[in-house]
């Protein structure tokens, strides 16, 4: 399957030059890029997931010695610390990414109820 895309003359200009000097047609350096750009995305999300989980394991372990503290209020757990805590979990979520920017970090509310299991189902995509 091909497809066509529109990109701008100079950037096609900027691409054409940069496949001379690599000796091989724009097309294949696209490809590559592109395809590149996929797997750093796959690795990304990866990496992204298995620190998230990494942090959800911490609060389970830190949550039985939170309820003193943090009784009824959402933490902030990255790094296996508290890094936040409040009562409603999206400001709290807006306030990490202030102050950190979007990491993988755990945001629970920290009661005596059992561990929420959840479910994520997602999308396999196929690869040629």
């Amino acid at each position: 399957m091909s497809a066509t895309i529109e990109i701008p003359d100079t950037l096609f200009a900027a691409v054409r030059q940069k496949a001379l000097v690599r000796k091989t047609s724009p097309e294949n350096l696209v490809v590559e890029w592109l395809s590149e750009r996929l797997e750093d995305d796959e690795e990304t999300q990866t990496e992204w997931l298995t620190a998230l989980n990494a942090e959800a394991e911490a609060f389970a372990r830190l949550k039985p010695g939170l309820m003193p503290e943090y009784a009824g209020q959402y933490v902030a757990i990255y790094g296996g610390q508290v890094i936040g805590s409040g009562e409603d979990e999206f400001a709290l979520l807006r306030h990490i990414h202030q102050q950190y920017g979007p990491i993988p970090c755990c945001i629970d509310r920290v009661d005596d109820l059992p561990l929420r299991k959840v479910r994520i189902t997602s999308l396999w995509k196929a690869r040629p």
